[in-house]
């Protein structure tokens, strides 16, 4: 069974990237987690045991990583926990790993500055709720709520509008301006364009 944890500690290894067979992305780090308390009686902060945690950050996640953990920072890790025992020269070892799911900076001892990254394609579960050439938190902001008329920019699209592309979204029809295929699911939010006149 895997266990979900979370993890606060300090970053110990610069995190690195390596690409798998499949061309997959990923980046690791190793983490040290103390525990530590204020001791009443000798008036002081104390350290507890230190755990070693091997940190795996896959596809956007870990390029996210990459340009934003640097060794020696503070943060918190929530992923899924995997034990790995193998046999060594000197007896049995053993390894800790976390399989991130999310990973940011400790905010309760400093400060960071938040970039969100767009992606170049919305997740395959939202392909009728978001349509190509809307920028990614157009469906939570309302911006380009309805797909554009044929032959027109979608809006929200501004100057980074690729000359070469299709001004045409992908799900609306070109003569008709209607929704089609995964984008006219009733079960969606989706509004339809009036044909063009």
């Amino acid at each position: 069974m895997t266990e979900q944890i979370t993890v606060r500690g300090y970053v110990a290894t610069d995190p690195e990237s390596r690409s798998l067979p499949d061309g997959t992305v990923v980046v690791t780090f190793r983490l040290a987690s103390t525990p530590r308390w204020f001791d009443q009686q000798a008036g002081s902060w104390r350290d507890g045991h230190t755990n070693w945690f091997s940190v795996q950050a896959f596809r956007a996640l870990g390029l996210n990583v990459l340009a934003s953990i640097k060794k020696g920072q503070p943060v918190v890790v929530v992923g899924k926990l995997k034990v790995r025992f193998w046999e060594g020269e000197h007896g049995r070892n053993t390894a800790v790993d976390v399989d991130a799911v999310s990973v940011g900076h400790d905010l309760g001892l400093g400060t960071a500055c938040f970039q969100r990254t767009v992606s170049s394609s919305p997740p395959a579960d939202q392909a009728g709720e978001r349509l190509a050439g809307q920028p990614e938190d157009a469906a939570a902001t309302g911006a380009a709520d309805a797909p554009a008329a044929p032959g027109e920019v979608p809006s929200g699209s501004g100057g980074d509008h690729d000359a070469g592309a299709p001004a045409v979204p992908e799900g609306v029809d070109p003569e008709t301006g209607e929704l089609v295929g995964a984008a006219a699911d009733p079960g969606r939010r989706s509004r339809r364009q009036p044909a063009a006149g």
